[in-house]
């Protein structure tokens, strides 16, 4: 092989090798819009998922209710009054204006639904320095109640409460909070306390909280979902602690022959 044919060789082995590398430069640029194309798309799902999420939580917060109490406590019981002394013999109010947790007859509390969103399977809980649940006032599914409106419920003494004071929905706020009195935390702002539960339209669970003071005024705690996991309303909760703790079974005694 003479000179001239060695250079044609090296010549075509060199024009295969640009070749090459051109096919490979092309077959990389390509492979590398493939995964810019892929991460652009796994990026742009992303994005519409979040998009989907706030909107949807948008759309559950406008829809949202606000359940608060509204005036003092009262009742609708007819009151009989002594014709010697002038005064009624029971009262739901004692003469330095607490709550007289003996009361056996129903409460009325007025609530308001402040929220964009109707307010489903009310129960509410009116706590106070009694030592037994069954001296506490409660009521069971109430509701639905439309936004922006009111409505009165009746409250009684239940057999069936099972909640005690120092339960909670929230796992943060007590039912009654029993701490001594003192000028942060005085007992005349808390002679009784009221929780509150009820769903929304998305099956979000809500809690509120309010403190009932001696003047017979509310100030509120918290409203907010309730942020327990799995959540439970007041009723599951009580439902909850009827069943008390599982018990586990007796051990089995095998009998053995002599």
């Amino acid at each position: 092989m003479n000179t001239t044919d060695i250079i044609g060789v090296v010549n075509a082995v060199a024009q295969f090798a640009v070749a090459g590398v051109a096919v490979w430069a092309v077959w990389a640029s390509l492979h590398a819009n493939k995964r810019q194309i892929e991460a652009s798309e796994i990026q742009i799902n992303k994005q519409v998922e979040e998009n989907r999420r706030l909107a949807t939580e948008e759309r559950q917060h406008q829809s949202r209710p606000i359940i608060v109490p509204e005036k003092e406590i009262s009742h609708n019981t007819v009151t009989y009054y002594s014709t010697e002394t002038g005064k009624s013999n029971e009262s739901l109010y004692t003469s330095e204006h607490r709550i007289n947790w003996s009361w056996p007859h129903e409460i009325r509390l007025n609530v308001r639904n402040m929220g964009s969103g109707p307010a489903f399977n009310l129960h509410c809980v009116l706590y106070g320095s009694e030592d037994t649940c069954q001296s506490q006032f409660v009521s069971w599914d109430n509701g639905p109640i439309e936004e922006k409106s009111s409505t009165s419920i009746e409250l009684l003494h239940s057999s069936e409460l099972r909640l005690y004071h120092s339960d909670s929905v929230d796992e943060k706020h007590p039912f009654y909070d029993r701490s001594l009195d003192s000028p942060l935390n005085p007992w005349v702002y808390r002679i009784a306390c009221l929780t509150i539960t009820y769903h929304d339209l998305f099956e979000k669970k809500h809690v509120s909280i309010f403190h009932y003071t001696f003047q017979h005024r509310w100030i509120h705690v918290i409203t907010e979902e309730i942020p327990r996991k799995p959540p439970l309303d007041l009723k599951e909760l009580n439902d909850q602690k009827k069943q008390g703790p599982k018990l586990s079974a007796p051990p089995v005694r095998i009998s053995q022959g002599n």
